[in-house]
């Protein structure tokens, strides 16, 4: 049996709103069964604070001729049990979609950290019409990382990944570093607890044998659109030059 009780407040379409469930799953093997139940969250209250204070900025970034269509700001905790393992963790979560004209910028962040939507507002007016790929580009941080899940069986040989090690898994499991090559991975994944839990990696990071940046490189600052496979629309910069590209990704170092 695996339970869950989980307390979070979350902004969305101009409204915060708080919300605590509580839950169990029984799983057999070959049934599933998941319902509410009856009990007290017994977890501290979430600050809104923060949350609240991130809102405001990102409102303040998104100026004319910015709009933004989607706003989806986030704080929860979550106290796990399953057999006689209990665990819990925090989560922070924003995803925005910043238009400038016929351009939409995405954003998902795990934190409140704020600096990449803020160059994103700062190149989006900027923003010119669509050109050819630059033959070799940089990633920022925001990019590589929603790159990642979609090199797992697929990098290019001069890429490994690797699951870092941090907090449990679903089922209580820690979660240790180990390469990334091919299933079955080492831990699970339980999005909640309406769901059964899939084998799935964690905390995905890249290495490679060359780890100089060239920082002379255009860069892609944000995606245009969630990656297909290693096909990702982008909005790249180039010294004074801000245009949207497709990027094949052929090679990584």
């Amino acid at each position: 049996m695996y339970r869950k009780f989980g307390r979070a407040v979350r902004y969305e379409s101009g409204l915060i709103v708080r919300s605590d469930e509580a839950g169990e799953a029984t799983d057999d093997g070959e049934s599933f069964a998941c319902y509410p139940i009856a009990h007290s969250v017994d977890l501290p209250q979430i600050d809104a604070a923060p949350l609240e204070h991130t809102v405001r900025e990102i409102d303040s970034l998104a100026l004319p001729p910015l709009m933004i269509e989607r706003l989806v700001v986030s704080e929860g905790i979550a106290e796990h049990q399953f057999g006689d393992r209990r665990w819990r963790e925090t989560t922070r979560r924003v995803h925005v979609s910043i238009a400038c004209r016929t351009i939409r910028a995405l954003v998902d962040l795990g934190d409140f950290d704020l600096d990449d939507v803020r160059a994103i507002a700062e190149a989006l007016p900027s923003a010119r019409d669509e050109r050819h790929a630059p033959p070799r580009i940089r990633l920022a941080p925001n990019v590589a990382a929603a790159l990642l899940p979609s090199l797992v069986g697929v990098a290019p040989p001069n890429i490994r990944l690797w699951q870092s090690a941090a907090g449990f898994d679903g089922n209580g499991e820690p979660i240790d570093e180990c390469p990334i090559t091919a299933p079955p991975w080492p831990n699970v994944y339980r999005p909640s607890y309406r769901s059964r839990p899939v084998r799935a990696p964690f905390h995905l990071r890249a290495t490679c044998d060359v780890t100089t940046i060239e920082d002379d490189l255009p860069r892609a600052i944000a995606l245009l659109a969630p990656p297909d496979g290693l096909i990702l629309r982008v909005l790249c910069v180039d010294g004074d030059e801000v245009f949207p590209t497709t990027v094949r990704v052929a090679r990584i170092d």
